[in-house]
């Protein structure tokens, strides 16, 4: 089970007496088979491809040139990729596209073709042609912290990024696993635990046996704890 904790970031220009910046509503998408456009196969693209295939999504690269790890990945059928230009129509049937070409013109007939489609587009550098923004993101394991700043400084979400990533509490990330199948045993019993009782469970102990790698005692514990504080539901 994938654990995700959302950091959103907003800037003072929503004080009343500046302009207002766009709002979003942080979510995470499942892309599993549907289909993916990314206009563009430059190194910004190449983050916006592998993370989207990474995603299960169905990635289409248009571009008439593309990086080395995007070629890669069409020659090895991960990908489609399509070497030329962009044309209307290249977003038929796309839940999500990006665009990421050093072309303003492009750009908004992209953005015009979106609209019109009804695809939900990212435009790299130009937040006023963007439905939404994609966060910093830092992972461990299957727990994931987006970082945005609603638009307003991507130097300050990297900033964020690079300090989380040495967080110390992401070590509990290695825990995910544990605490998951703890609470798929619990459910089978027929036994509710109170949020309190699982934050007072997850104490330095467990984290230590996490930590050592020993899933089993980890897990024992875990449930020696939580069993002496549930109810039968």
């Amino acid at each position: 089970m994938e654990t995700a904790v959302v950091y959103h970031v907003r800037s003072m220009a929503h004080r009343s007496d500046r302009p207002v910046a766009p709002r979003y509503y942080p979510a995470y998408l499942d892309l599993r088979d549907r289909r993916c456009v990314v206009v563009g196969a430059g190194i910004v693209a190449e983050r916006k491809v592998e993370q989207l295939h990474a995603a299960g999504a169905h990635v289409t690269v248009v571009a008439p040139e593309a990086t080395p790890r995007i070629a890669a990945l069409a020659d090895a059928g991960r990908i489609r990729l399509e070497r030329r230009a962009y044309a209307r129509g290249d977003l038929a049937g796309a839940l999500l596209a990006f665009a990421a070409v050093d072309d303003d013109a492009v750009s908004r007939t992209i953005r015009d073709e979106a609209t019109t489609g009804g695809v939900l587009l990212n435009v790299a550098d130009a937040p006023d042609l963007c439905d939404f923004i994609a966060p910093a993101v830092v992972e461990r394991g299957p727990v994931t912290l987006a970082i945005s700043t609603g638009g307003a400084s991507p130097a300050l979400a990297r900033k964020l990024r690079e300090a989380l990533e040495t967080w110390p509490p992401l070590a509990w990330a290695g825990a995910a696993g544990v605490l998951s199948a703890v609470r798929r045993e619990l459910l089978a019993r027929g036994i509710s635990v109170s949020p309190e009782a699982w934050q007072a469970a997850m104490d330095d102990e467990l984290l230590s046996l996490v930590v050592a790698g020993d899933t089993g005692a980890a897990k024992s514990r875990l449930l020696d704890a939580l069993l002496g504080q549930g109810a039968p539901r």
